[in-house]
């Protein structure tokens, strides 16, 4: 690739994500890697809810990129990159999980592998209107959700995707994403109130 120009960097800096994808798919090997250091840590903890193989993580999210660049030319435009990005690459992660399980005998971890809601340093000093016990109590709740609905509600409220595409990322209709979530919020009534004061000072919808 191309050195870096800072002034060319900096300008990418300002753009928003899918006006960088555009320049993407006009040739700029620039953009790819302002999308890269963009989007790498969001991508690869939502790998860690997928498979706790973190080798296989950092190989899928290399082989995306990869394929990025070398199919630029007919990649599709895109309204939240975020939401494609994480589509990919759970296909990308289940399929080596598959073939992995065909070829060694693997459990199928792909459904099976649970995630573990937990909060950033970042996000423990904002939510410090709820207490410590609190945290505590209302982490123990999500993570006490069925295994889906917990990955929907988790892409719904901490991730921000509407609907439409936790349905898409999950490959599930819209109908069951509304029904996952609402299960999930009917478990969670006795810490509801606490559920909701979290989400309104430091994640968006």
């Amino acid at each position: 690739m191309a050195s870096l120009n800072y002034s060319e960097r900096e300008n990418f800096q300002q753009l928003k994500p899918e006006e960088i994808w555009n320049h993407l798919r006009d040739d700029n090997d620039l953009a790819l890697v302002i999308l890269y250091n963009r989007f790498i840590d969001d991508i690869y903890h939502y790998g860690e809810r997928i498979t706790n193989d973190k080798e296989l993580i950092k190989d899928c999210i290399q082989d995306i990129f990869v394929d990025l660049w070398c199919n630029r030319k007919k990649l599709p435009e895109v309204t939240s990159l975020k939401h494609y990005l994480f589509k990919v690459l759970k296909r990308a992660i289940i399929k080596k999980l598959e073939r992995n399980r065909r070829l060694f005998g693997e459990k199928n971890i792909s459904e099976d592998h649970d995630i573990q809601i937990v909060l950033s340093y970042e996000s423990r000093l904002i939510s410090s209107q709820i207490s410590e016990q609190q945290q505590k109590r209302l982490l123990k709740s999500l993570n006490s959700l069925p295994i889906r609905q917990k990955e929907a509600i988790t892409l719904k409220f901490l991730d921000g995707f509407s609907y439409q595409e936790v349905a898409d990322i999950l490959s599930i209709s819209i109908k069951s994403t509304y029904n996952l979530i609402y299960r999930a919020l009917d478990l969670l009534k006795d810490n509801l109130l606490k559920f909701i004061s979290f989400l309104l000072i430091h994640i968006h919808f």
